[in-house]
């Protein structure tokens, strides 16, 4: 009796998102976008999922709206901290929009982008490149001046930056740069994220005079534009800690990563990524400033994380393992620090 129950329920449920309108269904996101500006991501992602439920119930002819819900879907997951939840949502938008409108489509690669950039963001790179490679070889035929073509251009140039392939990262890199300002603008969002990027290339090549002005632009727009207390700022906040910690500023490096860790706890508890990306430097500048102890803790406690939010052993939780090896070995933790670098070293001979 209780199974016909719920049967029911359900099809009275699946009868009256039926009766709903596309102009409710759009209404809906509306209201949704407007939340997810304010950067009230649960509600958002509440009012999204709604109406992209009113879109399925409406039928095939309305795939591709139902596609774009589940992107904004994502967009909120992805504000909330919750990256692999976000990286399901957009691996669903990616299917229905190459089946509703084709590979050869903006919406197609945006959401191309989205899911690589979350993969990214992961340590996922080997999900991550063939989607970049895809919305760039796509991208440069089909719109070569949209801001989509140049996200495609950034996120390559992170890959390549991250293989050490520094020359090719800066290429791709000052391309996506000088594309973003000519359609963005020299103060937007997306330039900001360009600032970054070729910024970070900078940094891992070592070349600090040249990243740190770069980043404090990304970070001046960011703070213009999402206030002082957004997630990226705080990103971008602490990677300028490791260059001032690579120029000896020691005390300069402190303040800004233990406000970067500050403003991650308060803006968002739920960015576990941009959270261990933080707590890695702070306890690089511990381990530089000789307080093993408080590394030990802050390593640890990322390695635990990232065991636990990674989808796969990857090369960010291999640099995690090599990084307390180092601090287990200043500690004279010998037989530690051989254990973490083997296991290190078995993961990194698989990527």
């Amino acid at each position: 009796m209780n199974r016909m129950r719920c049967g029911l329920i359900g099809m009275m449920f699946a009868a009256a998102a039926a009766a709903q309108s596309p102009q409710e269904a759009a209404a809906l996101n509306d209201r949704a976008n407007e939340s997810l500006w304010r950067q009230q991501y649960v509600e958002a992602e509440a009012l999204f999922r709604e109406a992209a439920a009113m879109y399925g119930a409406l039928g095939k002819d309305f795939d591709a709206h139902r596609a774009g819900l589940l992107l904004n879907v994502g967009q909120a997951l992805n504000g909330q901290g919750k990256r692999r939840e976000g990286a399901a949502i957009y691996e669903q938008a990616l299917e229905l929009h190459r089946r509703s409108l084709g590979t050869k489509h903006i919406h197609t690669i945006t959401n191309l982008n989205y899911l690589a950039s979350t993969y990214l963001l992961l340590g996922d790179m080997d999900r991550a490149e063939p989607l970049f490679t895809e919305a760039l070889t796509v991208a440069r035929s089909l719109c070569p001046n949209h801001i989509q073509y140049a996200t495609a251009l950034a996120g390559m140039s992170n890959i390549r930056s991250r293989q050490g392939k520094y020359a090719e990262a800066l290429s791709l890199g000052e391309e996506a740069l000088k594309l973003s300002i000519e359609l963005d603008g020299d103060g937007g969002l997306d330039t900001a994220l360009m600032y970054s990027e070729v910024g970070e290339v900078h940094r891992v090549a070592r070349q600090n005079a040249r990243a740190l002005p770069l980043y404090r632009k990304a970070r001046a727009i960011y703070e213009k534009q999402l206030g002082p207390e957004h997630p990226r700022v705080a990103s971008v906040l602490s990677q300028e800690g490791l260059i001032l910690m690579d120029d000896n500023k020691l005390t300069l490096a402190e303040q800004a990563m233990t406000r970067a860790l500050d403003v991650l706890r308060r803006s968002c508890p739920g960015c576990l990524a941009e959270a261990w990306i933080a707590e890695s430097n702070l306890a690089l500048l511990r381990l530089k400033q000789g307080n093993f102890e408080e590394s030990d803790r802050l390593f640890s406690h990322v390695l635990s994380v990232q065991e636990k939010c990674l989808p796969r052993p990857s090369r960010d939780l291999a640099l995690t393992l090599q990084s307390l090896a180092a601090v287990r070995k200043k500690e004279k933790l010998y037989e530690d620090a051989v254990r973490l670098n083997k296991r290190a070293e078995m993961i990194m001979a698989f990527q």
